[in-house]
């Protein structure tokens, strides 16, 4: 019982991993690209609805089509991910959280420049 712990264990702290190795590069092409956090939140909220629908494979292929609008790689250690529900569901809510943070310090990135000193 404890291998199996340590084996899933290990296996998240990977998908948790590859998910923040690829996110934040993700994240900063798409908001480049539009410089609008609200089309960042459209997206975050798109892709979160499909997972509060059980609709994972759905969100799974649209962060790859994400990479495909950033012009970017589709990198092969999310690709190898796709072999598994649950590892695409892993992935997808590591995706979800480290999005949402992103955002979120873009957002406060957003509200300093405004402020006038």
């Amino acid at each position: 019982m404890k291998k199996t712990r340590k084996a899933a264990s290990n296996v998240n702290n990977a998908v948790n991993l590859i998910s923040g190795a690829y996110t934040l590069p993700l994240i900063d092409k798409l908001f480049s690209n539009s410089n609008r956090i609200e089309d960042m939140d459209d997206i975050y909220f798109s892709i979160t609805a499909l997972v509060d629908t059980d609709r994972i494979s759905e969100a799974f292929h649209m962060i790859r089509g994400l990479f495909g609008i950033a012009g970017m790689e589709y990198p092969q250690e999310i690709a190898q991910l796709e072999k598994s529900e649950e590892l695409q569901e892993s992935f997808v809510s590591e995706f979800i959280f480290d999005f949402y943070d992103m955002i979120e310090d873009k957002r406060v990135e957003t509200e300093e420049q405004e402020i006038p000193v």
